[in-house]
C-alpha cells in the first residue's frame, strides 16, 4: 500500500513528505533562510534552507560546507558530489558530538540559477532512506 504523501511548498521550491514526518508550523528560527523544518516519528530534525548564493560551482561550495562543518567541531565521514533524481548534488554525512547529544548529520546541496537549497538531516536513528525519499521529490517552482 502506497504512503499518503502531502506537499510542502513555497515561491522558490517543492517537496513531498508522508505522514512519518510533521511540518512544524513555524520553520526553525534561529536560520532566517529555513523554509521549512519537519520533525519525524523519533524526533529526528530535518531543515530545509534555501538562499541566494553567487557560489561558482557544487565544488567550491562543497569545500566552503566541509570547511564550515569542521570549524564547528563535526567529523565528515563522507563527502561527494552525486545525481539525485537528474540534478547535481552534494551530499556530506557528518557526525556532530556535543555535551548534550551525539548524532548524525546528512547534507544534501543543490546550487541551481544561483539559489542553494539545502536538506539537512539530523538525527540519531537509521532513517537516510526516508530522507532520500523526501530530497528525490524537491522541486525548483517558476
Amino acid at each position: 500500500m502506497e504512503e499518503d504523501l502531502y506537499t510542502c511548498s513555497n515561491e522558490k521550491l517543492s517537496f513531498k513528505y508522508c505522514d512519518k514526518w510533521e511540518l512544524d508550523e513555524i520553520p526553525d528560527q534561529s536560520n532566517p533562510d529555513c523554509v521549512a523544518t519537519l520533525t519525524y516519528l523519533d524526533g529526528s530534525l530535518l531543515n530545509v534552507i534555501a538562499f541566494p548564493s553567487q557560489m561558482p560551482s557544487l565544488g567550491e561550495f562543497k569545500e566552503v560546507i566541509q570547511e564550515s562543518l569542521l570549524d564547528d567541531g563535526a567529523e565528515i565521514v563522507s563527502s561527494e558530489i552525486v545525481d539525485v533524481e537528474g540534478k547535481s548534488s552534494i551530499q556530506i554525512h557528518s557526525k556532530i558530538d556535543i555535551p548534550e547529544i551525539s548524532f548524525d548529520m546528512f547534507t544534501v546541496v543543490f546550487l541551481e540559477e544561483e539559489f542553494v537549497y539545502i536538506f539537512e538531516l539530523r538525527t540519531i536513528s537509521d532513517i537516510v532512506s526516508e530522507f532520500m525519499e523526501i530530497v528525490k521529490t524537491f522541486k525548483i517552482l517558476d
